[in-house]
């Protein structure tokens, strides 16, 4: 059969960095396999699903450039592709498991499972449901209570080969009896899972292994209802460098503010495929990295996502676009002088922003302000700063240009007339030039500038006339 892999999040948040790799390992799979990639929402939590967040997760996908061969908006011969349409298959299957003596209604309340686990943990058992309902006769079922469906758990050992962790072995006595279908109506997330994955062909689950103590429960609902579990590979978590796996709180580590802070998918991809995987040094492509995607090579630890290593990545990525790639997506408009001031700038930027960050002194998009940082603004209101601009000044109108024989010269007569050095001589005509506190080396801001912006910008900071 023809690989089936599939993303299922839920749209409850935003994704996030652990979310991405999950995705991108289930596509990588797909790709490498020639198989399909599916895209699958597990929206049955009414109350915290949203359809912003959905939106959001198909935006975030498309922006890594992971396209699916079905999902919810592209349709396919195996959806519905949202659980919440697809709740007459799960009762239409929790219904067969009940007839065929595989499940069975349960009545109990509420309080009394709370009542149960609280008493199980005081006296030291694990909790788990007692069964109490298993065996229930007519007789015995209480009047106007909705039950909720359990399925019967068989009394032996579930093993299967996990495509990381190797052969995993469980107990079935250490979970007993579980809800498949709420007294609701609703049907749990271990029974919609297996019927979603049976019913759509879904033959190769990659997944966190927040998940392995679930399969045992999922492979005794797949054999139950007469289908082929798929392969299971369980992947560590990723963890901050907190130590703590990241979640959907994380808003640093979503991709929509990754997106907003300025780093590029390739750069996203690149660091991301790294956590649990080594395809080796160098910048890949989508491509490459599915030619290489092999889950033998996965992982058994957990990962840290470390920011430094996606900066170092967007590096990479920003160097590699053209000057006419990085003008679009800064949103500027692009000339000689502007391209010569982004080929200057370029190694000292991170992300997109602090790019245009540092491309702004030399564009009037939008239109420069001499003090534009606080940090810049400081400098500038020290009793040094104003005696340094006006020394600087009186050098720069001496000069016929601004080269580096010239800056050599001017910097040496502004250290005479004031007794400055260092940052106290640097500082305050960087402020003054560029409104920021950092940025590309002094002399290249004089001549990307020209003589006549810097005595302009020097008068304006200076308030000299």
């Amino acid at each position: 059969m023809k690989p089936r892999t599939r993303f299922a999040p839920s749209p409850t948040g935003r994704l996030h960095i652990g979310n991405a790799r999950t995705a991108l390992f289930n596509w990588l799979f797909a790709r490498h396999t020639g198989g399909d990639f599916v895209l699958r929402i597990e929206d049955t939590d009414i109350e915290r699903s949203s359809a912003v967040f959905e939106a959001s997760i198909f935006e975030d996908l498309k922006w890594l450039g992971l396209g699916w061969d079905e999902g919810p908006d592209t349709g396919g011969k195996w959806g519905p592709y949202r659980q919440s349409e697809r709740l007459a298959m799960y009762k239409e299957l929790a219904d067969r498991l009940v007839v065929k003596g595989a499940a069975y209604n349960c009545y109990c309340t509420k309080e009394r499972l709370e009542g149960l686990k609280k008493s199980q943990l005081a006296s030291g058992v694990p909790p788990r449901y007692d069964n109490r309902c298993r065996g229930i006769k007519d007789s015995g079922i209480p009047v106007g209570v909705r039950p909720a469906v359990r399925f019967k758990v068989p009394a032996k050992d579930v093993s299967f080969a996990d495509g990381v962790h190797g052969e995993v072995i469980f107990d079935s006595k250490s979970f007993g009896d579980f809800v498949i279908m709420g007294s609701d109506g609703a049907a749990s997330y271990n029974f919609a899972v297996v019927a979603d994955d049976a019913l759509m062909g879904i033959t190769d689950v990659i997944r966190g292994d927040d998940h392995l103590s679930n399969t045992p429960r999922q492979i005794l609902l797949f054999e139950s209802l007469g289908f082929k579990p798929p392969r299971f590979s369980h992947i560590p978590l990723v963890l901050g460098t907190d130590r703590v796996p990241l979640g959907k709180r994380d808003i640093s580590a979503s991709l929509r503010s990754l997106r907003e802070d300025g780093y590029l998918p390739e750069a996203v991809l690149n660091s991301v495929a790294r956590l649990g995987w080594s395809p080796g040094e160098g910048f890949l492509g989508l491509d490459e990295m599915a030619r290489l995607f092999d889950i033998g090579r996965l992982s058994r630890s957990p990962s840290v996502f470390d920011p430094s290593t996606l900066k170092r990545y967007n590096k990479m990525a920003i160097s590699a676009l053209s000057p006419e790639e990085l003008f679009g997506l800064m949103g500027l408009k692009a000339d000689e002088g502007l391209k010569r001031a982004l080929e200057a700038v370029k190694p000292n930027a991170v992300t997109i922003g602090e790019l245009k960050r540092l491309l702004n002194p030399f564009t009037d998009l939008p239109v420069f302000t001499p003090v534009s940082t606080d940090e810049a603004r400081s400098i500038l209101s020290e009793p040094y700063a104003k005696e340094v601009l006006k020394a600087f000044l009186k050098e720069a109108e001496g000069a016929a240009v601004l080269d580096e024989t010239n800056y050599l010269n001017i910097m040496n007569g502004v250290k005479r007339a004031t007794n400055e050095k260092g940052k106290r001589l640097y500082m305050p005509i960087r402020a003054a030039l560029t409104g920021q506190a950092e940025g590309i080396e002094l002399v290249t801001v004089l001549k990307l500038l020209g003589r006549a912006r810097v005595i302009e910008r020097l008068k304006k900071a200076g308030g000299y006339k």
